[in-house]
């Protein structure tokens, strides 16, 4: 067995990375007779997703393990695990099965999770200390977050005067630059800065500036800027003085171009792009200044007008990142007061951002003791994966620093140091926008980087097990030759050293390389979805492929979109993110439709859009809208008993379950309408019943609510690249293949000197060739900038190329210059030059493949009908009775009411963890009926009678963790709920149950039976308590 405590493996596409992950999980948890082992180790990885796969797959292959005999021989993991531990068949298996039933008895204590997860259980756990509250919401949409806090600017407008001020000028120089006045766009794209992490470090020296420190710069430079210009007009002056003292005649210049590139600058052009975009530099740096037939010309005045050009074209420079500079400034004006804004947001709902963990844990957590960490978080680790390395953002690395050294420079109880696995892929890193660095695993790899005593092993897995051979070629050809073109030696090592993947034993294989013609630029997705559709037809009628088979990956969601409505207008069966939307249901539409015309009744498009979903098929559309469109109040009232008026005194939900059963939208499943069923009730728990709050909800949040794509559905798949990562398939469609590499409008932090920006260390730029002439310092950043946008490009394309298994099908534009050279900014300049390379370029061709695929074998897996669950509707005037058995034992005895009062409080209860939350709860038990607004007083002091209690007021306050009404299974398999568990920062708990009545022994008994379950649960039970509800509040503890 392997004694190197800290590895770290090299996991290119396909490479077997699960396969070695999963081998050495189970060599920690294996390596010894104890079967606790698993508690030890902290697995992270990048999703969700990714988590549930690493945990079936440890489980499936323990049962495995221990299942192996005579009949059931031993996998290849197995014995490779049985090999480096050194351990027989026999002892390993039983090892297995003691590990599998711990771990599925103790499930909570099977740490395999993502690193959000484990940053947001790190903040709840000190969340005392850091002065949060304890119950706080994860905010993950942070987009609606933002688009509040931009809309809760914008109404300050008019009484904040110097925000107003600012933000009409602002308003002003979009109008003056031709661009749209609506600055909302601006402050919400601007706004996104404040969540990401590659900014933050930035960003800190902007929270001490006020709007009138911007304002003063903005002066400064506005005053800088015409100071330049003058300056250069002056300079330019002197050129025209130079020629007539020469006696030169401007005639003797080549088609006079350099006197009138002084005159344009002279009369106020200073665009780089119409004044630099010549050779008239490099002329003057030759002494190429006069036509050949100018006889005696003066040789002194060559290196006088060159002296003149660069220092003119130095001055116009350093006016031009001047006005970069202004163009970036008004937006991070108002940066701090949408900060403010998002802060008082997430105040007032108690909710913190996913964004700030990193922030709050460097900030707060990561210098305490290693110990003391783990001692508040109950656990302590000793063994460390983290999976997708090249994603782990610098902040999140330098948080788990700490942690992770504890356990790899320690010795445990046995004498034995703890472990570290790192597993990455640099060429696959491709959310560097997200916080991600590749040249973090790079620096990691090459030792430049050592943050630990210990050195890593480093092994890179050399194999590729999922492609076809000629896929692997390809790919292995296609980026070692093209890898040339990134001008960081760093990065094009990557692609050279580190992409000579072996192949398997599957042979064979197909690779297609084809361009569609270069027309114009507007008939390009429709050739690109012909040339996708015949590779389709090609693939299911000649190659017997099934559409589940094939996946169409694309840079974006636009051409999702596309090839979605393109391809269903063609009656191929598709999933994709649009076709998965909610509000691509008709049926979903509609109620939202009916939900609009209820709020705005005089709205003609909405009615319109009403009928036409309910005109018969057959009948004439347009005479049916046109003989209801002034009536449908009473069309639909006549016509299905549906009164569109009654539903604004209905909540959306009741509102939205009444048209659903009055209409007959769900005689058949229909998973969108649940879906906006949940939908509607998170909403309206979060913001309110009112149709208004809800449609207002529905309109920010429509674009990305959708349903989970279902498995084994024969439809082709459409995915973006970035969700297809660690993900295969059979056939792979990469169209729309001709992506800039160059990312557009890409923002730079630039340092300055504060005296020259009135005390700003630091500016925002864009990212523009010009910068080259900034200065040193400015050049250097655009070149590392431009450096890590190639490696960006050619990273999204080697994901793209790598998902396939059988055969990869690329599609890209014919596109060459004026002199027939393929363009190097795009992708399809990569695919030309790679085949000029290897010498099969040819102008007359458009399709090059490479290898063969077969005729599919007919294949054994089951395509899946959807299961139909039909929806069950149950609205006020069609209440759902629950029968009582024991009823007739309650009547004439006022015990009933009793009951039924004691019943409401106990609901009530089980949404409150602290006294804020009454208010809430009593919202949510009258909206479904449960309570009415004649008896809300008395009920509400009823509550907080019980909160307030003396004997019980200590368990209903903020600080603590609450659980209500949550199943406990114990490891018998018995499933408890107690009503309310209470665990403080000690980890000792309290169990609380409510009852109606008179004490009785049998509850001592279940409540007992909650105490041994979390004791089991490894939590210390300080308190059990049952709360007798009836005309007084009686505390009973048991001891």
């Amino acid at each position: 067995m392997e004694t190197s405590p800290y590895k770290i493996y090299s996991a290119s596409a396909g490479s077997g990375k699960t396969y070695t992950l999963a081998k050495e999980y189970l060599k920690i948890i294996l390596s010894s007779a104890t079967a606790k082992s698993y508690r030890q180790i902290l697995a992270i990885t990048f999703t969700n997703k990714a988590v549930n796969e690493m945990k079936q797959r440890i489980l499936d292959n323990l049962y495995a393990f221990s299942k192996v005999d005579e009949e059931n021989k031993p996998s290849d993991l197995f014995l490779d695990v049985a090999k480096e531990l050194n351990v027989s068949t026999e002892e390993l298996q039983k090892r297995a099965k003691q590990v599998h039933k711990s771990i599925l008895h103790n499930y909570a204590f099977f740490d395999i999770s993502t690193i959000d997860k484990f940053t947001h259980r790190l903040i709840r756990t000190f969340a005392k200390d850091l002065k949060i509250p304890q119950n706080f919401e994860v905010v993950l949409d942070i987009e609606l977050l933002l688009s509040e806090a931009v809309e809760r600017l914008l109404a300050k407008a008019g009484t904040d005067k110097l925000l107003t001020s600012t933000l009409l000028e602002f308003t002003f120089e979009k109008i003056d630059d031709d661009k749209s006045w609506d600055i909302s766009f601006d402050l919400n794209k601007v706004g996104k800065m404040l969540f990401n992490e590659n900014n933050i470090e930035h960003l800190k020296s902007f929270k001490t500036k006020s709007i009138t420190n911007f304002l003063e710069l903005k002066k400064t430079l506005s005053s800088t800027i015409k100071n330049l210009e003058d300056a250069a007009i002056q300079k330019a002056k002197t050129v025209d003085i130079l020629i007539q003292t020469e006696g030169i005649d401007v005639a003797d210049f080549p088609r006079q171009t350099l006197p009138n590139h002084f005159k344009k600058i002279v009369e106020g052009e200073f665009s780089l792009l119409k004044l630099y975009k010549n050779k008239l530099g490099e002329n003057l740096e030759q002494g190429k200044i006069f036509k050949a037939t100018v006889k005696n010309a003066p040789d002194h005045i060559a290196p006088m007008l060159l002296e003149i050009y660069n220092s003119v074209k130095n001055t116009i420079y350093q006016r031009a990142m001047y006005k970069n500079v202004y163009a970036n400034l008004v937006p991070l004006t108002v940066l701090n007061e949408i900060q403010k804004e998002i802060n008082a947001i997430c105040k007032e709902r108690d909710q913190l951002t996913l964004a700030s963990f990193n922030a709050i844990i460097s900030k707060e957590i990561k210098n305490q003791p290693a110990p003391f960490i783990y001692e508040r978080l109950g656990e302590k680790y000793r063994h460390y994966f983290v999976d997708e390395f090249q994603d782990t953002s610098e902040l999140q690395w330098q948080n788990l620093i700490p942690l992770i050294g504890n356990a790899l420079e320690s010795l445990d109880d046995y004498g034995k140091k703890g472990s570290l696995l790192l597993v990455g892929d640099a060429k696959q890193a491709i959310y560097r926008w997200r916080g991600g660095k590749a040249e973090q695993f790079i620096k990691l790899t090459n030792k430049e980087e050592l943050p630990y005593v210990l050195e890593p092993k480093t092994t890179e897995l050399p194999r590729n097990y999922r492609s076809y051979s000629e896929i692997i070629n390809f790919n292995n050809n296609f980026f070692t030759i093209t890898s040339n073109l990134l001008n960081n030696t760093a990065y094009a090592d990557l692609y050279v050293s580190g992409n000579k993947q072996e192949i398997n034993t599957k042979t064979g294989g197909l690779v297609t390389l084809s361009f569609i013609p270069n027309e114009k630029e507007e008939q390009d997705n429709d050739l690109y979805c012909e040339s996708v559709l015949e590779t389709i037809t090609a693939l299911t009628s000649e190659k017997k492929y099934n559409y589940k088979d094939i996946c169409i990956l694309v840079r974006s969601n636009n051409h999702s979109y596309v090839l979605a409505d393109f391809l269903t207008s063609k009656e191929i069966p598709v999933i994709s993110s649009e076709s998965l939307l909610l509000k691509s249901s008709e049926k979903v539409s509609f109620l939202l439709n009916l939900l609009t015309y209820s709020t705005q009744p005089k709205d003609k498009d909405t009615a319109y859009e009403i009928l036409y979903f309910l005109a018969e098929k057959g009948e004439d559309t347009h005479q049916f809208i046109q003989k209801h469109l002034n009536s449908l109040e009473e069309f639909l009232l006549q016509q299905y008993g549906f009164a569109i008026d009654k539903l604004k005194q209905l909540s959306v939900f009741d509102a939205f379950e009444k048209a659903i059963h009055q209409f007959k939208l769900a005689e058949t499943s229909d998973a969108y309408l649940i879906s906006l069923m949940d939908e509607v009730l998170d909403g309206e728990q979060k913001d309110g019943v009112s149709a208004q709050t809800f449609l207002t909800y529905w309109d920010k949040k429509k674009d990305k609510l959708s349903l989970k794509a279902p498995d084994n559905i024969n439809a082709v798949q459409i995915m973006t690249v970035h969700k297809s990562k660690g993900l295969e398939f059979p056939i792979v469609i990469f169209p729309f293949a001709n992506s800039f590499i160059y990312g557009k409008d890409e923002k730079i932090w630039l340092p300055v000197d504060p005296e020259q920006f009135n005390g700003f260390s630091e500016v925002l730029v864009t990212k523009k060739q010009e910068m080259e002439q900034y200065g040193d310092l400015a050049a250097k950043l655009f070149l590392d900038e431009h450096s890590k946008q190639e490696l960006d490009a050619f990273n999204v394309l080697y994901v793209a190329l790598t998902r396939a298994v059988k055969a990869l099908y690329i599609i890209s534009k014919k596109e060459l210059n004026t002199k027939g050279e393929p363009s190097v900014n795009k992708y399809s300049g990569l695919f030309i030059k790679y085949l000029q390379q290897l010498g099969l370029w040819s102008d007359t061709q458009l399709t090059y493949s490479f290898g063969n695929l077969q005729i599919a074998e007919e294949s054994t897996a089951k395509v899946e009908k959807l299961n139909h669950i039909n929806y069950q509707y149950s609205t006020k005037d069609r209440p759902s009775f629950k029968i009582l058995t024991k009823s007739g034992m309650l009547w004439e005895t006022g015990r009933d009411v009793a009951l039924e009062k004691g019943n409401l409080i106990h609901l009530l209860l089980s949404y409150v963890k602290t006294k804020k939350d009454v208010d809430k709860a009593i919202s949510i038990v009258i909206r479904d009926g449960h309570l009415t607004p004649l008896d809300v007083a008395v009920t509400k002091q009823k509550v907080l009678t019980i909160i307030e209690h003396p004997d019980l007021a200590k368990y209903y306050k903020e600080g603590n963790i609450v659980k209500n009404e949550k199943d406990i299974i114990t490891a018998e398999g018995l499933l408890l709920r107690p009503d309310r568990v209470v665990i403080n920062t000690n980890n000792e708990a309290t169990v609380i149950d409510y009852k109606t009545g008179t004490p009785n022994n049998s509850y001592h008994q279940q409540v007992n039976s909650y105490a041994y379950a979390l004791e089991a649960m490894n939590y210390k039970v300080v308190s059990k308590i049952i709360v007798y509800i009836n005309d007084n509040i009686t505390p009973e503890f048991i001891i």
